[in-house]
């Protein structure tokens, strides 16, 4: 099996929902993705909802990048963390450095269970998590996003207890995995 069918699949038996895409397959990237790493292409044009069964943390698809309706998407488009830090900067350096920050992490999850958290591939390609008050201030929770995936599909620790609550995966390989 693909390594994002692996990640799905264990997503699933941790309870998540997923919802096929309704994408078509020979649209075009959404412009958010392009010049990404093709793992996270392959991934985000997997499903149109993948989503925890309380739907308060999800994994954002190319539909939503393009701006196409998902679970919750509408009251958090994928740049939302992006907006909530601007509208509260204390002037024009701190909106620079908000924007400067923004422009080189791209949110790949989102969550509002316990306040606002995120994962986002930082511009090294290593996998970051960042949360609220201050949200440009993260933690490196995988190396890239295929050791995230490859992590998720084998059900281990990324080491970061906060991430492992978002994806509530650890434990969840399936029996007979060589993950």
């Amino acid at each position: 099996m693909c390594l994002h069918l692996d990640a799905t699949a264990a997503l699933s038996i941790a309870g998540w929902v997923h919802e096929e895409p309704t994408r078509s397959a020979s649209a075009p990237v959404p412009q958010p993705l392009v010049g990404v790493c093709d793992q996270l292409i392959v991934w985000a044009s997997s499903f149109s909802v993948l989503a925890s069964s309380d739907d308060q943390v999800w994994f954002l698809s190319a539909e939503n990048y393009a701006g196409g309706v998902g679970v919750s998407d509408e009251a958090f488009p994928w740049n939302a963390f992006r907006h909530e830090s601007l509208a509260v900067a204390s002037g024009p350096a701190e909106r620079a450095a908000i924007n400067a920050f923004w422009s080189t992490h791209l949110p790949v999850l989102l969550s509002v269970r316990n306040g606002y958290e995120y994962l986002a591939l930082a511009p090294d390609g290593q996998v970051v998590r960042g949360g609220e008050p201050e949200f440009e201030e993260v933690t490196v929770v995988a190396t890239d996003f295929e050791a995230l995936l490859r992590g998720i599909a084998a059900g281990v620790s990324t080491a970061d207890p906060f991430t492992d609550a978002l994806l509530g995966t650890v434990g969840t390989a399936r029996p007979g995995s060589d993950r």
